[in-house]
Formats: structure tokens, sequence, C-alpha cells
């Protein structure tokens, strides 16, 4: 598959450096409402050949100041996996920035060189659109993507015809999670072009996986007893009538293969724009 600026990663939920203006640090964006998100599953023992490779990406549209910015995220649980992630305030400026970057010759040639190289290293590749669903997320914006490192990404396969008892089932989490103010922030996509009808996408952004290790408490006997027996009991309800699947991961943003504004990256310059080794040490 040819991959030009319709293109996405780094997903996860949530990245939204093309999209908005810069706030202020107490303030962080809010999320677009379009996710472009391309996934890449790398063969084993070419991640290393692979993440090369797509520093040249980068390297191209920066050299010809190409319209296309994106955020990756490299698997650290499930499948060997590169998923990248741009941000999109309308289905017709996927279409015009494409338009743009294959008006260019010579960035398409270069974009064709590399694409070559890539098939040589992946598995299988996919491309998605997806659409923010406000009234399946939880505190949505509340962390400044920049600073954060990681993504807990949960992809989940509805039934067909069952997207009403998703949705119920969805709320309840919500409800019970306001009610006993859980310290939690996740986004919610429905995919609407790129996967099987009823795929949903929850990104969860973690600024570090140490946060991780509070998960099995927080959701413990106290906030059990603030859901109720009843609210179980139709949770486990819904989730067996609507849910045919669910996939959890962990993702790592990965600065080397994002192409990021210049605004964001100055949101937090250590990381994604690190100085070269030898410039450091020198000072």
């Amino acid at each position: 598959m040819r991959r030009t600026v319709a293109l996405a990663v780094a997903g996860v939920g949530f990245l939204w450096q093309g999209v908005v203006p810069v706030l202020a640090q107490s303030e962080p964006p809010k999320p677009p409402p379009i996710l472009s998100i391309y996934r890449e599953q790398v063969k084993p023992g070419k991640g290393g050949a692979h993440e090369k490779n797509e520093l040249a990406w980068v390297q191209a549209l920066a050299k010809a100041k190409a319209p296309a910015h994106y955020i990756a995220m490299t698997s650290v649980t499930g499948p060997d996996e590169a998923w990248f992630i741009e941000a999109r305030d309308s289905f017709a400026s996927v279409q015009k920035d494409e338009e743009a970057i294959m008006g260019n010759a010579a960035l398409s040639a270069e974009i064709d060189a590399i694409t070559a190289r890539d098939g040589e290293l992946l598995t299988a590749s996919s491309h998605m659109l997806a659409v923010r669903r406000d009234d399946l997320g939880y505190r949505v914006g509340g962390r400044d993507i920049a600073k954060m490192r990681y993504v807990a990404a949960t992809t989940i396969h509805v039934k067909p015809g069952y997207e009403r008892d998703f949705v119920a089932f969805r709320k309840v989490v919500n409800e019970a999670h306001e009610k006993a103010n859980m310290d939690e922030q996740w986004s919610a996509w429905e995919v609407i072009s790129g996967a099987p009808s009823g795929t949903f996408l929850i990104f969860q952004p973690l600024a570090s996986m140490a946060e991780m290790d509070g998960y099995r408490d927080m959701h413990g006997k106290e906030y059990q007893e603030t859901m109720g027996e009843d609210n179980r009991a139709r949770m486990r309800d819904l989730t067996r009538e609507a849910i045919q699947s669910s996939t959890n991961q962990v993702f790592a943003f990965n600065p080397k293969m994002s192409h990021v504004t210049a605004e964001f990256a100055a949101r937090d310059p250590e990381f994604w724009s690190p100085k070269p080794a030898a410039e450091a040490k020198k000072k």
C-alpha cells in the first residue's frame, strides 16, 4: 500500500498537535475530531531497520516542508507494531494535503523508494480513519500529550447491531468513574473506515508505565462498591451481549519516527527534539 500524507500515527488517542493552536501549559490541547491511523506490523528482527527507514520518511517530509505531521508509537506489548497517528480537523484536509505531496515530483519519487524498502520490513499494513466519541471518553484532554511517554490502547470489536448496548456499557463505566472521582483520562474513537464495522479504540495516555502499578488498587473494593452490584451485573450482561472481542496493548512514543510541529516539540524539547550526542557531550 502506498503511504502518503494520509498516513498517521502515535494515536494514541489523542495526538492533537497538528490541528489546534498551542495553549498554555496549564491547558492541554483538546483532541481533534478525526484521527488518521496507519498501522504497520514489523517482521521479527527488523525493528532497527524499520526505525531507520522511518527516519528517512521524517527527513524527506522535513526537507520538502510537506504539510504532514504525525506521532509514531511502537508496541511494548502484543505484536511488533508501529502506529502513526495524524490529527485531522476534516476529511477534506486529508485529500488536500495528499494532493499537495503528490504534486511534488521529487518528494513523490523519494516516497516511492522509501515505501519499497518499507515493504521488505513489514508483514502487513493498514490505514484507518476514526472519529472522536466524547460520549465514550472520560475527562478527555486532561493531559498534555507532548509530556506523555506511553499509551494504553484498547481495540474493541462490537457485535453487529449491538452498538447501542456497547454505548450503554461505556456509560456505566464512565458514571462509576465520575462517582468515584477516579484519577484517569481516556479518549474514545469509532473507526469509520479501514476496519470492520463496530471497531472502537480507547486511548489512555501515560507519563510512565509506573502508573499501571496502581491500576488494580484503583479499581479494587472501594471502586466496586461505588459502582454497586446492580451496575456490575449490568456490565457483565452488556459485555457478554455486545462485545465480540477486546485487545489491550501498550505503546511507547518514538520521537525518532515522529514528524511533529515545532510548537508541539517545544512543550518537551528534550524528548521530541533531543540534541545529537556529540553536541550534548561538548556542552
